[in-house]
């Protein structure tokens, strides 16, 4: 098994490539070149969240072969077990999905790569919490404000 805060480093990671891709997405509208960096940076959040998820089922040298880590997320998912690979196969069906919506192929491409990378975190954090950085500060202040704004 791998240390839970190496773990969470990788969670961590994809939070931070999550909220990169957001950015660039935001200013694909008017700089096209922006749509290629988001999409790669939704690919290695996705990717990030995998190898989480790999490592923390099967220690750190999981996420590697042939000392290179593995960055084929179908490679990723295939080294998942039980709840965590069920869900990231119902995240790569979800992403697929999601694109049909778009006819546009490289934007079809970006939007397949933010549904899979958000999906996998949603997934992610709802069935394993305790791979994420613990929230219950940040989650409190939140539903307090909420109920003060009520």
């Amino acid at each position: 098994m791998s240390n839970l805060d190496d773990v969470r480093e990788w969670m961590a990671e994809g939070d931070r490539l999550l909220a990169e891709a957001y950015d660039y997405l935001h200013g694909s509208d008017s700089d096209p070149a922006q749509l290629a960096l988001a999409d790669h940076a939704f690919s290695r959040a996705a990717q990030a969240y995998l190898a989480g998820g790999v490592e923390s089922q099967h220690g750190a040298e999981a996420t590697m072969q042939a000392g290179a880590p593995v960055e084929d997320a179908a490679e990723l998912v295939r080294r998942l077990d039980g709840r965590l690979r069920g869900e990231a196969e119902a995240a790569q069906q979800s992403g697929g999905r999601h694109a049909l919506t778009h006819a546009d192929s490289d934007r079809s491409r970006t939007e397949r790569a933010r549904a899979f990378a958000e999906d996998l975190r949603e997934r992610f954090s709802y069935v394993a919490p305790e791979l994420f950085t613990d929230r219950t500060d940040t989650d409190r202040e939140q539903a307090h404000v909420l109920s003060r704004s009520r």
